[in-house]
């Protein structure tokens, strides 16, 4: 009789601090997939991404780059516009950036500086699987200036609201 009332008590406990625990992480903005450059899961799943955009939630994307040991740069910023493409098998959200003003690291003698670029606006989209497609558009004569695609890895942030319960269906019609 000790036993089971043990372990009933330990399976209210567990229960209990699991449902818990997910409520707080469901609760503001939480890390829910990470990849690398070859779409390779790291941690989450990329079926929270596209659980987050088909009940309207806020997403951060968060990118970088390293050049070599002593040069690298992140890149964290909230989606504009977002898109859910399924072909096949496979499903990938691709989340737009909205245009910045063009920066550029520089040196100064005891710290590293930004230097705006006035009239080059940058504008970035980034997928699930990796993939990454920049444009530098010039404000002043309304042309690309410069444009690239590449492969990256990728942290996706949702922002969750408090009692989030999800719906979850397609937006296809």
């Amino acid at each position: 009789m000790k036993v089971s009332c043990f372990f009933l008590a330990l399976f209210f406990l567990i229960a209990c601090g699991t449902k818990e625990s997910q409520e707080m992480h469901k609760y503001g903005w939480s890390l829910v997939y990470k990849h690398n450059e070859q779409d390779e899961e790291i941690y989450g799943s990329k079926e929270k991404v596209i659980e987050a955009v088909r009940n309207g939630l806020s997403i951060k994307v968060g990118y970088g780059m390293r050049r070599n040991e002593h040069r690298s740069i992140e890149h964290l910023a909230e989606a504009q516009f977002l898109t859910i493409l399924n072909i096949k098998d496979t499903t990938e959200v691709f989340a737009q950036i909205s245009p910045i003003m063009r920066q550029g690291p520089f040196r100064l003698k005891d710290t590293v500086g930004i230097k705006l670029v006035p009239g080059y606006k940058w504008l970035t989209a980034i997928g699930t699987n990796g993939m990454c497609s920049n444009v530098m558009v010039n404000t002043f004569q309304d042309s690309i200036n410069g444009s690239n695609e590449n492969r990256r890895a990728a942290q996706w942030f949702v922002q969750y609201p408090p009692n989030f319960s999800p719906k979850n269906e397609s937006l296809a019609f």
